[in-house]
């Protein structure tokens, strides 16, 4: 694999707009007290905070004005989709994604078809192109997509866009398996392709003996598998796995974490101590809301449950409350608009996480070497959307009162506002748009998987034992129906 050095030679040749893409790619792969009364108040008043409930999200049609967000949102992806491979890049004007790019493009074109912002020959068009390409792609070994592919070839390259093999994420992975299997749900009629797909991929590079979730790298002149994935996003990752009859459970423990307490709000954060494994600890919320808006919180093999109050995965639900309201008391006591998200800049260092916690510290903005770089902070589109949705609150209220004008009509929604200034950060991105409609989806529908799984072409080859592909191969889809 290409050392980050490589690519930096290689980004320094871009021109400056796709040299500020090309580093955002690369990091792509957080009352005092007056006596025994007032103590006892406030902590009825903590224990309540952080019941169920107060966990109550937007749901209903949408307005005008949050219609003419869906088609600002949905105006990103249609200027970035190249016309003859029907790929869409993940930033603005550069012609370079990842499989995670591809969930986000999954779920922007699904809103879409949902609100009818595509009609029914523009949705087959853009589904079967992005299955073709899908099913053709050249693979890391023959067994893996890599990490990030160009528009206009469709060929492999690295984050300068240069032809290149990076490797495979499985946590990139993890993102777009939940969302080919939404699509097998909701258009069964395309079902026999997508498990096409995924047939192609070579699971156990993906996960090792114990369920750990592994990405490739390049070392000794080969292809080794290294652990991936810090709380938060293996989690999140593992429902993808599940879906598709993989058992990921050592990444789906919660585990290892340690407890923090920022405005008197519980959280875990991971436990790994990033001068072991060299690897950094940004807690991110995002997550644990896609989570929520696409799961309800649920366990994934309990999807048929339609009761929005009633959480499976009960350590997901809290952590993700906890991470909504450590931002809205930060707010409240510190008069600081917060929406904490992973997103690319403008400017140096180009891709940051703003975090609720890293590195020992609250609320730290880093980039992917651990860097500090707070004055960058913005308050995340993104994630202000998401909180709006999932929490009707006083703040989500005040909070989308500064972000609802952060857009060009033309082009899509901005990354974010500067949290020290108030300026625009004007970056456009695929995440961020695709964020929006889904957060749109999301209150018009609530939960997004509620269709059972279809019969497939995934269970003729795999009851077929001439045919099948062996262990490294998904296997039968699990239904509670």
């Amino acid at each position: 694999m290409m050392s980050l050095a490589c690519i930096w030679a290689n980004v320094c040749r871009l021109a400056t707009a796709a040299r500020a893409a090309a580093i955002a790619l690369i990091a792509a792969s957080l009352i005092g007290g007056c006596g025994v009364v007032v103590r006892g108040v406030q902590d009825s008043y903590n224990g309540l905070a952080n019941s169920d409930w107060f966990w109550h999200g937007r749901h209903g049609d949408l307005t005008e004005e949050q219609r003419q967000w869906l088609a600002t949102a949905w105006r990103y992806v249609a200027n970035n989709t190249h016309p003859t491979t029907g790929l869409v890049g993940a930033i603005d004007g550069y012609p370079v994604f990842t499989m995670a790019n591809v969930a986000e493009y999954l779920a922007a074109l699904h809103t879409a078809k949902q609100f009818e912002l595509v009609g029914a020959k523009e949705f087959d068009e853009r589904l079967s192109l992005l299955l073709d390409f899908l099913n053709t792609m050249a693979l890391v070994d023959g067994v893996l997509p890599n990490r990030s592919y160009h528009t206009e070839s469709g060929q492999m390259v690295d984050a300068a866009a240069q032809p290149g093999i990076v490797g495979w994420s499985a946590i990139d992975l993890g993102r777009l398996l939940i969302w080919l299997n939404l699509y097998r749900r909701h258009y069964p009629s395309f079902a026999e392709y997508i498990d096409k797909v995924v047939l192609r991929w070579d699971f156990c590079r993906l996960l090792d003996g114990r369920g750990q979730l592994t990405r490739g790298e390049f070392r000794d002149g080969g292809w080794l598998p290294v652990q991936e994935g810090r709380l938060g996003y293996e989690e999140y990752a593992a429902y993808g796995y599940y879906l598709w009859g993989q058992m990921p459970t050592l990444a789906d423990r919660f585990e290892p974490y340690e407890r923090r307490q920022f405005y008197q709000v519980p959280l875990l954060v991971d436990g790994r101590d990033p001068r072991v494994d060299r690897v950094i600890d940004p807690l991110l919320p995002t997550p644990y809301w896609y989570a929520g808006m696409e799961f309800n919180w649920d366990r994934w093999d309990q999807l048929d449950d339609d009761d929005d109050t009633d959480y499976g995965r009960l350590d997901l639900a809290r952590q993700a409350h906890s991470l909504y309201l450590v931002q809205e008391r930060r707010w409240r006591r510190d008069a600081l608009y917060t929406a904490r998200a992973e997103h690319i800049l403008s400017e140096a260092p180009h891709f940051v996480y703003d975090a609720v916690f890293g590195l020992g510290s609250p609320f730290p903005t880093l980039d992917a070497q651990g860097q500090f770089h707070n004055e960058a902070a913005l308050v995340s589109t993104k994630a202000a959307f998401m909180m709006w949705v999932l929490w009707d609150t006083e703040y989500t209220d005040a909070l989308m009162g500064v972000m609802r004008h952060l857009y060009d009509p033309e082009r899509g929604w901005y990354e974010g506002r500067k949290e020290r200034t108030a300026g625009y950060d004007q970056s456009l991105t695929l995440a961020t748009n695709a964020a929006v409609l889904q957060s749109m989806l999301y209150k018009q529908q609530g939960k997004l998987f509620r269709a059972p799984p279809p019969m497939s072409r995934l269970q003729r080859v795999l009851g077929d034992e001439f045919i099948h592909p062996g262990r490294c191969q998904p296997v039968l889809e699990f239904s509670s129906r």
